[in-house]
């Protein structure tokens, strides 16, 4: 009996110490879950997270863009006087150093060139001095020639050449010749204006010349409209394409060096000017009747006219040129000035500041009043007339001024529809400063963007527009220190594409509408939910933990 019931009784106390083994080690088990489910939530899944959503940005050179705010841009050039005495060359060379010594842009080397007589010797007329082998021929050079008895061919006392010489008497001072530097080939005054105009454009405003100019691109489209108001009645027999071929053609192909050309044309056919002219008669007696268009009305041609011209179909900045042909019932059109006399040198055209010109060409009034003659009649325009205005007008408008006048100062003529060399180095003087004040600003908005705002990305394409838009930006200014206007002019306009390609990459837009709150609108309900839990769990964990490091502890004192 005794044996049975210890039997029984170490049975029951077995079964009562195998559940409570079995009891802990279930708790055991929902504890290293929880740590387990914690540790992959906590310790993978949010960096995993994280990651994954993180903003791709490529690291920008701030530091670099930061510095171009105060980089140094010198334009250095070499000058050389060449005469017959070297005691008056060296005079002249000591004298505008002088003078320039002040100059806040450029960085004037003076250079004295002995000249001898057999090198004027067959120079018979100004056209021969164009050919002598002295001529400089790398950009941004300039060749300050002596000519005695340079009377015999002008009147003037200096003479501006076709290529980048400037012819001057033996009673030339050195004032008149900086002058001559400053005002005509250097205008330093203006590059400094457009410079500060784009810097700080509410302190500064651009001068008259910066005002017209267009503003700087790779490539701009030139469309020639043709506006006949009444074809019914006046047939054009113009051949508009071989007109651009023989005028504007040679003038765009020497400036294809700053920018791409696109020439297009239309007609447009019953559109008016909007505007009622009024009737002048001549009060000289002689019954002269034409129509007037006041100064005051001219914006007023524009807007409607804008309206009908193709010149929206392109990115590229468009310059425009119109040929309005009058009806024979509203011709002869002359435009008046605000003093109420008609336009200098009687040329009824008008230039619109950075956008173009129109021309008014009267058609001819034998054919007009020819009344024997059928309607249509047929009309063909003077090509050389409009064109030349043409000429004049896209010369404004791709920057190159006009000069003021200087006592006893002249040019040489142009023989052909070309630009001189010494006028093609000062547009790619104007237009290198233009692209290189353009681009360190561009990077400047655009680093301050991207450094306010941390959820835009920066892809590699991005990055790398950015930096070598900063290295072409630095060795621009490398280049126009050392004179290399040429290369300088092709960094800068590398510098001035890849800045724009960076500012206006469509990828800096992706996550730009997108902000923090709205990404904790979408997460914060998918990861509260699950986060919950695991957050309710880590206080069991502790206190299951600190629990057996107490039971344990007691172990071992007892």
């Amino acid at each position: 009996m005794t044996s049975d019931r210890g039997m029984i009784l170490k049975e029951e106390t077995s079964d009562g110490s195998t559940k409570g083994e079995d009891a802990e080690d279930n708790d055991a088990y929902r504890i290293f879950a929880a740590i387990a489910y914690a540790v992959v939530l906590i310790v993978i899944g949010l960096p995993l997270w994280w990651k994954t959503t993180d903003v791709y940005r490529v690291s920008l050179p701030y530091s670099r863009i930061a510095a171009l705010d105060s980089l140094d841009v010198t334009l250095g050039m070499n000058i050389s006087i060449s005469t017959i005495d070297p005691a008056r060359g060296g005079r002249l060379v000591a004298d505008l150093k002088d003078i320039f010594k002040t100059s806040k842009l450029f960085q004037l080397t003076f250079l004295a060139l002995p000249l001898e007589k057999k090198d004027l010797a067959s120079v018979h007329s100004p056209e021969d001095l164009e050919n002598a082998s002295l001529q400089p021929r790398k950009p941004g050079e300039l060749l300050l020639l002596e000519v005695p008895g340079l009377s015999r061919f002008t009147a003037n006392h200096v003479l501006a050449g076709l290529k980048r010489t400037v012819y001057f008497s033996s009673e030339t001072t050195a004032v008149k010749l900086s002058e001559v530097l400053e005002s005509w080939l250097l205008q330093e005054k203006s590059l400094r204006q457009t410079v500060a105009a784009m810097t700080a454009p509410t302190e500064t405003d651009q001068d008259r010349s910066g005002r017209r100019r267009m503003p700087t691109a790779a490539e701009y489209d030139i469309m020639i409209t043709v506006v006949n108001p009444e074809p019914e009645k006046l047939h054009l027999n113009w051949d508009l394409p071989q007109a651009v071929q023989d005028y504007l053609e040679p003038l765009l192909q020497e400036l294809s060096l700053l920018a791409a050309y696109a020439v297009k044309s239309q007609w447009l056919y019953f559109v008016t000017l909007n505007v009622q002219p009024k009737l002048v008669t001549e009060t000289s007696g002689s019954g002269y009747q034409h129509y007037a268009l006041a100064e005051d009305i001219l914006p007023q041609i524009i807007t409607p006219l804008e309206k009908k011209l193709a010149s929206h179909v392109s990115r590229n900045p468009c310059l425009n040129f119109i040929v309005y042909i009058p009806p024979c019932e509203a011709a002869p059109l002359h435009i008046y000035r605000r003093q109420g006399m008609r336009v200098k040198g009687g040329v009824d055209a008008f230039l619109s500041p950075r956008w173009g010109g129109i021309v008014i060409h009267n058609p001819s009034s034998l054919i007009c009043h020819n009344t024997s003659v059928p309607e249509p009649k047929e009309y063909s325009p003077d090509t050389a007339a409009i064109m030349g205005i043409f000429l004049a007008q896209l010369r404004l408008l791709m920057g190159i001024p006009e000069l003021k006048e200087i006592s006893r100062v002249g040019q040489l003529p142009l023989s052909t529809v070309s630009l001189r060399q010494w006028e093609f180095d000062a547009l790619l003087r104007v237009r290198t400063l233009e692209q290189l004040t353009s681009a360190k600003l561009t990077l400047q908005s655009l680093s301050q963007l991207l450094g306010e705002i941390s959820n835009i990305v920066i892809n590699d394409a991005v990055g790398s527009s950015i930096y070598r838009a900063v290295n072409c930006v630095e060795h621009a200014a490398d280049l126009l220190k050392t004179g290399q206007l040429d290369q300088a002019f092709n960094e800068s306009k590398e510098a001035f594409l890849s800045a724009e390609a960076a500012f206006t990459d469509p990828s800096l837009l992706a996550l730009l509408y997108f902000p923090d709150d709205q990404k904790y609108a979408v997460y914060i309900p998918l990861f509260l939910p699950v986060m919950i839990p695991v957050i309710l769990s880590l206080k069991s964990i502790h206190a299951w933990l600190f629990g057996r490091m107490n039971f344990k502890t007691k172990l071992k004192e007892d």
